[in-house]
Protein backbone atom coordinates (compact mmCIF):
# COMPACT_ATOMS: atom_id res chain seq x y z
CA UNK A 1 0.00 0.00 0.00
CA UNK A 2 1.07 3.36 -0.66
CA UNK A 3 0.01 6.27 1.33
CA UNK A 4 -0.45 9.68 -0.53
CA UNK A 5 -1.80 12.27 2.39
CA UNK A 6 -4.64 10.81 4.14
CA UNK A 7 -5.23 8.29 1.01
CA UNK A 8 -4.31 5.29 0.78
CA UNK A 9 -3.45 3.95 -2.57
CA UNK A 10 -4.27 0.08 -3.44
CA UNK A 11 -1.76 -1.72 -6.15
CA UNK A 12 -4.98 -1.34 -8.57
CA UNK A 13 -4.81 2.34 -7.96
CA UNK A 14 -1.13 2.34 -8.68
CA UNK A 15 -1.37 0.65 -11.65
CA UNK A 16 -4.19 2.39 -13.36
CA UNK A 17 -2.25 5.62 -12.65
CA UNK A 18 0.41 4.37 -14.16
CA UNK A 19 -1.47 3.48 -17.52
CA UNK A 20 -3.04 7.16 -17.29
CA UNK A 21 0.26 8.48 -17.32
CA UNK A 22 1.61 6.36 -20.05
CA UNK A 23 -0.93 7.26 -22.13
CA UNK A 24 -0.80 10.82 -20.97
CA UNK A 25 3.20 10.83 -22.15
CA UNK A 26 1.79 9.42 -25.37
CA UNK A 27 -0.55 11.37 -26.61
CA UNK A 28 1.84 14.28 -25.64
CA UNK A 29 4.98 12.62 -27.61
CA UNK A 30 2.41 12.39 -30.60
CA UNK A 31 0.90 15.53 -30.77
CA UNK A 32 5.05 17.08 -30.45
CA UNK A 33 6.59 14.63 -33.33
CA UNK A 34 3.68 14.37 -35.48
CA UNK A 35 3.98 16.64 -38.03
CA UNK A 36 0.81 18.30 -40.30
CA UNK A 37 0.99 17.06 -43.76
CA UNK A 38 1.46 20.38 -45.96
CA UNK A 39 -1.01 21.11 -48.89
CA UNK A 40 1.24 21.24 -52.08
CA UNK A 41 -1.31 21.43 -54.47
CA UNK A 42 -3.78 24.62 -54.72
CA UNK A 43 -6.91 25.26 -56.92
CA UNK A 44 -6.08 27.86 -59.03
CA UNK A 45 -9.49 29.73 -59.85
CA UNK A 46 -9.15 31.61 -62.88
CA UNK A 47 -12.50 32.12 -64.93
CA UNK A 48 -11.74 30.24 -68.55
CA UNK A 49 -8.04 29.73 -67.26
CA UNK A 50 -5.45 27.29 -68.87
CA UNK A 51 -3.57 26.40 -65.28
CA UNK A 52 -6.59 24.79 -62.74
CA UNK A 53 -4.14 23.45 -60.28
CA UNK A 54 -0.54 24.41 -59.44
CA UNK A 55 1.95 23.90 -55.84
CA UNK A 56 5.49 23.38 -54.86
CA UNK A 57 8.64 25.55 -53.86
CA UNK A 58 12.47 25.37 -53.71
CA UNK A 59 13.30 23.09 -50.62
CA UNK A 60 14.19 19.64 -48.81
CA UNK A 61 11.15 19.74 -46.80
CA UNK A 62 7.56 17.95 -47.38
CA UNK A 63 6.06 19.38 -50.77
CA UNK A 64 9.34 21.01 -51.38
CA UNK A 65 11.60 19.95 -54.57
CA UNK A 66 15.24 20.68 -55.95
CA UNK A 67 15.23 20.50 -59.61
CA UNK A 68 12.48 18.26 -60.32
CA UNK A 69 11.75 16.08 -63.29
CA UNK A 70 9.74 13.51 -63.85
CA UNK A 71 5.88 12.65 -62.78
CA UNK A 72 3.45 10.64 -63.19
CA UNK A 73 -0.68 10.14 -62.00
CA UNK A 74 -1.99 7.25 -61.11
CA UNK A 75 -5.50 5.42 -61.40
CA UNK A 76 -6.42 7.50 -58.20
CA UNK A 77 -5.14 10.79 -59.32
CA UNK A 78 -2.24 10.89 -57.09
CA UNK A 79 0.78 12.53 -58.18
CA UNK A 80 4.29 11.16 -57.68
CA UNK A 81 7.39 13.35 -58.27
CA UNK A 82 10.96 12.57 -59.30
CA UNK A 83 11.85 14.86 -56.72
CA UNK A 84 15.69 14.52 -58.48
CA UNK A 85 18.43 16.72 -56.36
CA UNK A 86 16.49 15.26 -53.06
CA UNK A 87 16.76 12.14 -54.42
CA UNK A 88 13.46 10.68 -53.76
CA UNK A 89 10.15 10.50 -55.15
CA UNK A 90 7.40 12.43 -53.69
CA UNK A 91 3.80 11.48 -53.24
CA UNK A 92 0.70 14.32 -53.77
CA UNK A 93 -3.02 13.25 -53.12
CA UNK A 94 -4.96 14.17 -55.96
CA UNK A 95 -7.95 14.90 -53.43
CA UNK A 96 -6.64 17.39 -51.64
CA UNK A 97 -3.64 18.40 -53.08
CA UNK A 98 -1.37 17.49 -49.52
CA UNK A 99 1.66 15.86 -49.47
CA UNK A 100 0.96 11.63 -48.82
CA UNK A 101 4.27 10.05 -48.60
CA UNK A 102 8.18 10.18 -49.78
CA UNK A 103 10.67 7.15 -50.34
CA UNK A 104 14.22 7.21 -51.76
CA UNK A 105 17.04 9.02 -50.80
CA UNK A 106 20.81 9.54 -51.89
CA UNK A 107 22.86 6.18 -52.43
CA UNK A 108 25.72 5.90 -55.05
CA UNK A 109 25.22 2.46 -55.93
CA UNK A 110 27.17 2.94 -59.72
CA UNK A 111 30.37 3.81 -57.55
CA UNK A 112 30.37 1.20 -55.62
CA UNK A 113 29.24 -1.50 -57.90
CA UNK A 114 31.89 0.12 -60.26
CA UNK A 115 30.30 -1.21 -63.59
CA UNK A 116 29.22 -4.89 -61.84
CA UNK A 117 25.72 -5.44 -63.20
CA UNK A 118 25.28 -7.48 -60.13
CA UNK A 119 26.46 -5.40 -57.28
CA UNK A 120 24.76 -2.73 -59.13
CA UNK A 121 21.29 -4.39 -58.58
CA UNK A 122 21.89 -5.59 -55.10
CA UNK A 123 23.68 -2.25 -53.48
CA UNK A 124 21.76 0.40 -51.83
CA UNK A 125 18.38 -1.13 -52.65
CA UNK A 126 15.62 1.29 -52.64
CA UNK A 127 17.93 3.81 -52.53
CA UNK A 128 18.27 7.01 -55.20
CA UNK A 129 20.94 8.63 -57.37
CA UNK A 130 18.98 11.84 -59.43
CA UNK A 131 15.66 9.95 -60.10
CA UNK A 132 13.92 11.18 -63.51
CA UNK A 133 11.40 9.20 -64.79
CA UNK A 134 8.64 8.02 -63.11
CA UNK A 135 6.14 5.66 -64.59
CA UNK A 136 3.08 3.04 -63.75
CA UNK A 137 2.50 -0.22 -65.73
CA UNK A 138 1.85 -3.82 -65.55
CA UNK A 139 -0.36 -5.94 -64.07
CA UNK A 140 0.52 -4.88 -60.57
CA UNK A 141 0.40 -0.97 -61.14
CA UNK A 142 3.78 -0.57 -59.50
CA UNK A 143 5.72 2.15 -59.46
CA UNK A 144 8.68 2.23 -61.98
CA UNK A 145 11.68 4.74 -61.10
CA UNK A 146 14.75 5.78 -63.49
CA UNK A 147 17.33 5.52 -60.76
CA UNK A 148 19.10 7.73 -63.24
CA UNK A 149 22.98 8.18 -61.77
CA UNK A 150 22.68 4.74 -60.34
CA UNK A 151 22.08 3.35 -63.87
CA UNK A 152 18.95 1.11 -63.36
CA UNK A 153 15.86 0.73 -62.82
CA UNK A 154 13.97 0.36 -59.56
CA UNK A 155 10.14 -1.03 -59.34
CA UNK A 156 8.46 0.23 -55.98
CA UNK A 157 4.80 -0.29 -54.68
CA UNK A 158 2.73 2.68 -54.58
CA UNK A 159 3.51 2.87 -50.63
CA UNK A 160 6.75 3.16 -51.18
CA UNK A 161 7.93 -0.53 -50.50
CA UNK A 162 11.21 -1.46 -52.84
CA UNK A 163 10.02 -4.62 -55.28
CA UNK A 164 12.71 -5.13 -57.93
CA UNK A 165 16.24 -3.38 -59.00
CA UNK A 166 17.24 -4.19 -62.76
CA UNK A 167 19.58 -2.75 -65.55
CA UNK A 168 20.68 -3.80 -69.02
CA UNK A 169 22.39 -7.04 -69.79
CA UNK A 170 26.19 -4.11 -70.86
CA UNK A 171 24.75 -1.62 -68.04
CA UNK A 172 23.00 1.85 -68.84
CA UNK A 173 24.46 5.22 -69.26
CA UNK A 174 22.64 7.58 -67.39
CA UNK A 175 18.85 6.86 -68.57
CA UNK A 176 16.24 9.23 -68.15
CA UNK A 177 12.64 8.08 -68.69
CA UNK A 178 10.64 4.91 -69.05
CA UNK A 179 7.20 3.01 -70.08
CA UNK A 180 5.85 0.04 -69.08
CA UNK A 181 2.80 -1.53 -71.19
CA UNK A 182 0.04 -3.42 -69.61
CA UNK A 183 1.92 -6.57 -69.63
CA UNK A 184 4.53 -5.60 -67.91
CA UNK A 185 7.05 -5.02 -70.37
CA UNK A 186 9.34 -1.94 -69.88
CA UNK A 187 11.52 0.18 -72.35
CA UNK A 188 14.15 2.50 -71.23
CA UNK A 189 15.67 5.49 -72.94
CA UNK A 190 19.11 4.73 -72.18
CA UNK A 191 20.05 8.06 -73.24
CA UNK A 192 23.83 8.19 -73.08
CA UNK A 193 24.35 4.95 -74.95
CA UNK A 194 21.59 6.33 -77.73
CA UNK A 195 19.46 3.36 -77.63
CA UNK A 196 15.85 1.79 -76.68
CA UNK A 197 16.20 -0.99 -73.85
CA UNK A 198 12.96 -3.26 -73.92
CA UNK A 199 12.55 -5.87 -70.68
CA UNK A 200 10.19 -8.05 -70.06
CA UNK A 201 8.03 -7.81 -66.84
CA UNK A 202 10.63 -10.00 -64.77
CA UNK A 203 13.08 -7.73 -65.75
CA UNK A 204 15.17 -9.83 -68.35
CA UNK A 205 16.75 -7.92 -71.23
CA UNK A 206 14.84 -8.62 -74.45
CA UNK A 207 16.14 -6.54 -77.19
CA UNK A 208 17.68 -2.85 -78.04
CA UNK A 209 17.62 -0.39 -80.48
CA UNK A 210 19.41 2.24 -82.02
CA UNK A 211 22.96 2.34 -84.29
CA UNK A 212 25.26 0.18 -83.86
CA UNK A 213 28.93 0.03 -84.76
CA UNK A 214 31.03 -2.84 -84.92
CA UNK A 215 34.59 -2.91 -84.28
CA UNK A 216 36.73 -4.16 -87.86
CA UNK A 217 39.04 -5.65 -85.81
CA UNK A 218 37.76 -6.96 -82.19
CA UNK A 219 34.09 -7.42 -83.98
CA UNK A 220 32.40 -5.83 -80.76
CA UNK A 221 29.83 -4.14 -81.00
CA UNK A 222 28.26 -0.56 -79.22
CA UNK A 223 25.66 1.71 -79.63
CA UNK A 224 26.33 5.06 -81.28
CA UNK A 225 24.24 8.46 -82.71
CA UNK A 226 22.82 7.68 -85.37
CA UNK A 227 20.24 9.95 -88.27
CA UNK A 228 18.78 7.35 -89.49
CA UNK A 229 15.37 6.55 -89.02
CA UNK A 230 15.14 3.73 -85.82
CA UNK A 231 18.70 5.46 -84.82
CA UNK A 232 18.82 8.19 -82.00
CA UNK A 233 21.02 10.57 -80.70
CA UNK A 234 20.29 11.10 -76.63
CA UNK A 235 16.85 9.62 -76.68
CA UNK A 236 14.76 10.82 -73.61
CA UNK A 237 11.15 11.40 -73.28
CA UNK A 238 8.98 8.00 -73.99
CA UNK A 239 4.93 7.47 -74.54
CA UNK A 240 2.85 3.90 -75.49
CA UNK A 241 -0.29 4.15 -77.07
CA UNK A 242 -3.10 1.85 -77.06
CA UNK A 243 -1.85 -0.41 -79.55
CA UNK A 244 1.80 -0.41 -78.52
CA UNK A 245 3.22 2.13 -80.56
CA UNK A 246 6.07 3.57 -78.49
CA UNK A 247 7.05 7.24 -79.32
CA UNK A 248 9.83 8.58 -78.72
CA UNK A 249 11.66 12.18 -78.08
CA UNK A 250 15.04 11.76 -79.97
CA UNK A 251 16.57 14.53 -78.14
CA UNK A 252 19.50 15.55 -80.55
CA UNK A 253 17.88 14.75 -84.12
CA UNK A 254 14.62 17.32 -83.16
CA UNK A 255 12.06 14.77 -83.95
CA UNK A 256 9.51 12.58 -82.36
CA UNK A 257 9.82 8.99 -83.80
CA UNK A 258 7.23 6.16 -83.76
CA UNK A 259 8.14 2.85 -83.19
CA UNK A 260 5.78 -0.68 -83.36
CA UNK A 261 6.57 -2.90 -80.37
CA UNK A 262 8.53 -4.98 -82.15
CA UNK A 263 11.07 -1.71 -83.49
CA UNK A 264 9.86 -0.84 -86.55
CA UNK A 265 9.73 2.96 -87.49
CA UNK A 266 6.24 3.75 -87.96
CA UNK A 267 6.90 7.77 -88.93
CA UNK A 268 8.83 10.91 -87.56
CA UNK A 269 8.32 14.42 -87.57
CA UNK A 270 10.54 17.43 -86.47
CA UNK A 271 10.10 19.18 -83.46
CA UNK A 272 11.32 23.02 -84.44
CA UNK A 273 11.51 23.95 -81.34
CA UNK A 274 13.98 21.78 -79.42
CA UNK A 275 18.01 23.12 -78.64
CA UNK A 276 21.36 20.96 -78.64
CA UNK A 277 22.09 23.22 -76.06
CA UNK A 278 22.51 20.72 -72.74
CA UNK A 279 21.49 22.59 -69.65
CA UNK A 280 17.92 22.71 -69.03
CA UNK A 281 17.21 20.38 -72.48
CA UNK A 282 15.31 17.39 -71.27
CA UNK A 283 12.13 16.91 -73.28
CA UNK A 284 9.22 14.40 -71.89
CA UNK A 285 6.61 13.01 -73.15
CA UNK A 286 2.88 12.10 -72.31
CA UNK A 287 -0.20 10.77 -74.53
CA UNK A 288 -3.56 11.28 -73.88
CA UNK A 289 -5.29 8.06 -75.12
CA UNK A 290 -8.69 9.34 -75.17
CA UNK A 291 -8.21 12.08 -77.40
CA UNK A 292 -5.23 11.29 -79.31
CA UNK A 293 -3.00 14.04 -78.47
CA UNK A 294 0.81 13.53 -77.00
CA UNK A 295 2.76 16.38 -75.62
CA UNK A 296 6.37 17.12 -75.54
CA UNK A 297 7.86 19.37 -73.30
CA UNK A 298 10.71 22.02 -74.69
CA UNK A 299 12.53 22.52 -70.86
CA UNK A 300 14.91 25.59 -72.75
CA UNK A 301 11.99 27.44 -74.71
CA UNK A 302 10.01 26.71 -71.97
CA UNK A 303 6.80 25.69 -73.10
CA UNK A 304 4.68 22.20 -74.51
CA UNK A 305 3.68 21.43 -77.99
CA UNK A 306 0.51 19.76 -78.22
CA UNK A 307 0.16 17.03 -81.61
CA UNK A 308 -1.80 14.87 -83.04
CA UNK A 309 -0.32 11.17 -82.95
CA UNK A 310 0.48 11.43 -86.77
CA UNK A 311 2.21 14.58 -85.88
CA UNK A 312 0.25 17.50 -86.70
CA UNK A 313 0.38 20.42 -84.75
CA UNK A 314 -2.67 20.91 -82.27
CA UNK A 315 -1.22 23.83 -79.76
CA UNK A 316 1.53 25.36 -78.13
CA UNK A 317 1.28 25.63 -74.22
CA UNK A 318 3.53 28.63 -72.74
CA UNK A 319 1.76 31.60 -71.35
CA UNK A 320 -0.86 31.62 -68.45
CA UNK A 321 -3.96 33.91 -68.61
CA UNK A 322 -2.19 37.36 -68.40
CA UNK A 323 0.16 36.60 -71.56
CA UNK A 324 3.36 36.13 -68.94
CA UNK A 325 5.56 32.86 -69.27
CA UNK A 326 4.04 29.99 -67.43
CA UNK A 327 6.92 27.68 -67.28
CA UNK A 328 10.39 28.63 -65.97
CA UNK A 329 12.00 24.66 -66.99
CA UNK A 330 8.92 22.74 -68.25
CA UNK A 331 10.36 18.93 -67.99
CA UNK A 332 8.18 16.10 -66.71
CA UNK A 333 4.70 15.81 -68.05
CA UNK A 334 1.73 13.05 -67.61
CA UNK A 335 -2.01 12.98 -68.42
CA UNK A 336 -4.87 11.71 -66.17
CA UNK A 337 -7.90 9.59 -67.11
CA UNK A 338 -9.59 13.25 -67.80
CA UNK A 339 -6.99 14.52 -70.07
CA UNK A 340 -5.55 17.04 -68.19
CA UNK A 341 -1.75 17.38 -67.81
CA UNK A 342 0.33 17.69 -65.09
CA UNK A 343 3.78 19.46 -65.71
CA UNK A 344 6.59 19.65 -63.31
CA UNK A 345 8.64 23.46 -63.74
CA UNK A 346 11.95 22.49 -62.56
CA UNK A 347 13.24 25.71 -62.57
CA UNK A 348 10.31 27.05 -60.30
CA UNK A 349 10.05 23.52 -58.21
CA UNK A 350 6.56 23.84 -59.15
CA UNK A 351 3.90 21.40 -60.43
CA UNK A 352 1.35 22.78 -62.66
CA UNK A 353 -2.02 20.73 -63.34
CA UNK A 354 -2.85 22.36 -66.76
CA UNK A 355 -6.19 21.93 -69.22
CA UNK A 356 -5.78 19.42 -71.72
CA UNK A 357 -6.12 20.89 -75.36
CA UNK A 358 -8.96 18.70 -76.69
Amino acid sequence: MLKIGDRQLSQKDIFVGIVLILVAIGAVWAMIGAKPKPVVMRAVNVPGGLVLQEGGQPGVGYGQFNYPRGIAVDSDGNIYVADSRNHRIQKISGNDGKFLNQFGGLFDAAKLANGDSKKLISQGVGKLNEPNGVSFGGPDGLVYVVDTWNNRIQEFTTSGKSKKVFTSDDGFFAPRELVVDPAGDVYVADTGHHRIVKFDPSGKQIRSWGAIKVDSKTHASSYVTGTKLGEFNEPIGLALDKDGNLYVADRLNFRIQVLSSDGQVLRSWPVKGWSKDQIDMEPHLALDQVHGLIYATDGRGKKIYCYHLDGSEVSTIEKDSTGNPLFSVPLGVSVDGNGNLYVVDAGAARIFKIKGQF
